[in-house]
């Protein structure tokens, strides 16, 4: 049993929601079973970024039955790395669990990243056998060779929304990333790196998206692909100065 298991360290689970009416009442009943009631005083920060479906109504039934849950509901649709970053900023706790609604991942697999932040700054959980559609795939393939190219570091899956990060590691990272960035969480795996903060990857569970939709479709991902490319070379600009 590691340190922190040992002394059973609360964390703030940070979940950016958009649209998921019908996988959010199981993902959040399940991460607070197998996460909040084993580590007493912790929290759940939902980010609810003005969803448009039934997500608003569950989520204040769910308030009522989960008393760590803690929803923020932003004033208009930022998008998922803006929303995330909103979520970043309030949480209470030293440890950060950073995963999305969509319930593309086990939440029992939380314990393995848990069970390695005693030597570690940031744990990614990488997606080992994914499940997602073919145009992900390729971007995801894309945007490693790109890291690897840009920085010399081989992440194998730096846009994994499955990670667990202490606040120190975090707070000197987000000061380094623009406040209107895409993909806050590629940038702050790189971030991370540079800093020489202790980054580690373990493989872990993914599944494929049973409702809902993608937010991003294959066309259009080609732009916010092309944003996230230009803020990772602007990223690497300013890490040199």
């Amino acid at each position: 049993m590691t340190k922190t298991l040992q002394n059973k360290i609360p964390v703030s689970i940070v979940m950016p929601v958009y649209n998921e009416e019908g996988i959010l009442g199981k993902t959040l009943r399940e991460h607070h079973s197998e996460i909040i009631e084993k580590l007493p005083g912790s929290e759940i920060v939902i980010v609810d970024d003005c969803s448009t479906d039934s997500s608003p109504q569950i989520l204040v039934e769910l308030e009522k039955e989960l008393k760590s849950l803690r929803v923020i509901k932003l004033p208009h649709n930022v998008g998922h790395g803006k929303a995330l970053r909103h979520g970043f900023e309030n949480v209470k706790h030293d440890l950060i669990f950073h995963t999305d609604s969509d319930y593309q991942y086990n939440p029992k697999d939380f314990w393995k990243l848990y069970n390695e932040i005693d030597d570690n700054d940031l744990v990614i959980g990488y997606r080992a056998q994914r499940h997602d559609p073919i145009h992900r795939l390729i971007i995801t393939r894309l945007l490693r060779l790109i890291n690897t190219t840009v920085f010399g570091f081989n992440i194998k899956d730096a846009n994994s929304p499955f990670k667990l990060i202490r606040s120190e590691c975090l707070t000197e990272c987000l000061k380094l990333i623009d406040k209107d960035a895409f993909a806050p969480s590629i940038l702050l795996v790189l971030t991370a790196k540079w800093k020489k903060f202790r980054v580690k990857e373990l493989p872990v569970e993914h599944f494929e998206r049973t409702t809902g939709r993608v937010s991003i479709g294959s066309l259009k991902i080609i732009k916010p692909c092309l944003t996230t490319v230009y803020q990772i070379l602007e990223l690497k600009k300013k890490l040199n100065q």
